[in-house]
């Protein structure tokens, strides 16, 4: 039989690195006595150095023109407002620029067009109301009770979408003709397929008494201010009305007739008058083709017979 060799018999003896040199250690030791590692030093912004300075100006600029905008056009800020809207020449560091800042066109584009001026300098001096009736096919007149006059408690806490449109349509007339054309429709829905005549539209308003007046009918007592609406003289004025037959989507097609369970319409054409959409590209093409029949018939137009004398043209 061979014999074994031994570490003392056969091999070299053990160097002072190798007896000195640890043994592998398991996962566990090396996790419980191995030196925690430095962790890595976070970055002081989120973002470069110039993307920050081009955020930061622009909320500047965002902040400036919303500013500017909501201030009164006269007075002293009238010169601000030129200032943002109009080309000036200012000098930077010895360069001469001509800068456009151009508030109004951005105001626009951002939707940011909202004005204030409704709460200051000068708040409304009176509550208006529309009154919107209808006119059936018996000659009766109804009213929709659209408005809130008289039908809430001042003050209220509660706004809804029918307040916001009433007092809309009494700014802007553009409005009513497509709010008749819903009311058109709405009433010959619950009323079983029968169309009114028109839409009447009467303005009514009352006027905020002064402060000084309240204050002087109070004796300076602030618990005694105030003033109950409805006993203020009440104004009207009639604003018009605008006809169901004649007007664009104010009568029900046969679609929405047979989805109500109303009857049909004979000839639908002949009754319902669809709106008609124009796109942008639909305005584009309409002018391009009116430019071409004028260069045609310019370039078709004989020559005008000359005047005392003078060249033909």
């Amino acid at each position: 039989m061979g014999s074994k060799k031994t570490r003392s018999e056969g091999a070299e003896p053990m160097s002072e690195e190798e007896r000195t040199e640890p043994g592998p250690q398991s996962l566990a030791e090396g996790l419980l006595h191995e030196p925690i590692p430095e962790p890595e030093r976070p970055r002081k912004w989120a973002y470069a150095n110039w993307l920050i300075a081009l955020i930061s100006v622009f909320v500047a600029y965002h902040a400036t023109v919303l500013l500017v905008h909501n201030l009164p056009n006269g007075g002293l800020s009238k010169e601000l407002h030129n200032w943002f809207n109009k080309e000036h020449e200012v000098e930077i560091l010895g360069t001469k620029w001509t800068p456009n800042l151009d508030m109004r066109t951005y105001m626009q584009a951002t939707g940011n067009t909202q004005s204030w001026a409704m709460f200051a300098p000068n708040p409304h001096r009176s509550n208006s109301f529309m009154k919107v009736m209808v006119k059936d096919q018996d000659g009766d007149v109804w009213d929709m009770a659209h408005d809130i006059y008289g039908r809430r408690r001042y003050p209220y806490l509660f706004y809804d979408r029918m307040g916001k449109i009433n007092r809309r349509i009494i700014e802007q007339k553009g409005y009513r003709r497509h709010y008749a054309a819903w009311v058109c429709r709405e009433w010959e829905r619950t009323h079983g397929g029968e169309p009114p005549i028109e839409i009447q539209f009467v303005k009514m308003w009352t006027r905020v008494p002064p402060p000084e007046k309240l204050i002087a009918e109070a004796g300076g007592n602030p618990f005694k201010m105030g003033y109950d609406p409805m006993e203020l003289k009440l104004f009207q004025r009639d604003e018009g009305a605008i006809r169901c037959r004649t007007t664009r989507n104010a009568q029900l097609p046969n679609e929405l007739r047979e989805r109500y369970g109303l009857p049909l319409l004979e000839d639908e054409s002949k009754v319902f008058r669809p709106v008609v959409h124009r796109t942008w590209w639909d305005k584009q093409e309409t002018a391009r083709r009116a430019k071409e029949r004028k260069a045609q018939g310019v370039a078709g137009q004989p020559a005008r017979p000359a005047r005392d004398g003078g060249p033909s043209k």
